[in-house]
């Protein structure tokens, strides 16, 4: 069993988690519950017993149901929301790492740091460096002076054979900054491994690596929004989201993703952007 924030990430051999029917409000429900008690006890050591009596279920039973409806493990969730709030924390004002270390929930500096580095895309150093150079400055205009880091996505109905293609839809068709990226869990953590950036939904290409399984994970920012803002944003105000099984590369199937309004049982966006094109030059 291979355990990750405290939490296991898979169930141990040979345990069985045979789901009984359940409305999908149900389901629904039971997951905010636990993801309410994850949020209020950040800084505390956390278990997967805990979550499953707030969510109703059985430890086992629990992690099969949380998957299904958030597409991540509860330890990942975990992960991403102490690492989200670490960068709301620095953002904000907090003067020492080790402060942030410590109310996120993590007892040992180094382990954060690596946590950090490997969740975010950068160190909580250069975090905090990009933060005070960039933070007030507008998402487009970040955009626009990085230029095309990540592949810019392009038209067309004929993909290359190392290419996936696909839809953004939803959303307003202008003013925006559109990042497309794919992720092999259901987090936008630890950099896409394949990334196009666009001004409004439409036609979309991706190259993902030639095995493995992956998500398409969208996220969509109107241009003026500050960098700090979209970085400091737990509700999910200034953003649209969406997310699509992506399929396999060299595949004729086509993907689409629906932007939408982020809900409680999302994970929170856990990669810099759009700090990561700026990391990177």
């Amino acid at each position: 069993m291979t355990v990750h924030d405290g939490l296991p990430t898979e169930l141990p051999p040979g345990a069985t988690a045979t789901v009984p029917p359940l409305s999908a409000d149900h389901r629904l429900a039971s997951v905010e519950r636990a993801v309410h008690r994850m949020r209020e006890r950040l800084g505390e050591v956390q278990c997967l017993s805990d979550h499953a009596e707030a969510a109703l279920f059985s430890p086992f039973h629990f992690h099969r149901v949380f998957r299904s409806v958030t597409a991540v493990t509860p330890a990942r969730f975990l992960a991403a929301l102490r690492m989200a709030e670490a960068q709301r924390m620095m953002i904000r004002g907090a003067p020492r790492v080790t402060d942030v270390c410590t109310a996120v929930g993590y007892s040992s500096l180094g382990t954060f740091t690596t946590q950090f580095t490997r969740l975010v895309g950068m160190s909580p150093s250069r975090f905090k460096l990009l933060v005070d150079e960039h933070g007030d400055r507008r998402i487009g205009e970040l955009v626009d002076t990085c230029g095309p880091v990540m592949s810019v996505a392009h038209d067309g109905d004929r993909p290359a054979p190392d290419e996936i293609a696909g839809e953004i839809v939803g959303g307003p068709a202008t003013d925006g900054v559109l990042f497309t990226g794919l992720f092999p869990h259901g987090v936008p953590q630890d950099g896409p491994v394949g990334c196009a950036v666009t001004t409004a939904p439409g036609p979309v290409r991706l190259r993902p690596p030639d095995d493995g399984t992956y998500r398409v994970l969208a996220v969509r920012f109107d241009r003026d929004t500050r960098v700090a803002d979209a970085l400091d944003d737990p509700a999910g105000e200034r953003r649209l989201i969406g997310a699509a099984r992506a399929p396999r590369r060299g595949s004729r199937v086509r993907f689409s993703v629906r932007l939408r309004a982020p809900e409680i049982s999302d994970p929170p966006i856990v990669v810099a952007l759009p700090l990561l094109n700026r990391a990177v030059r």
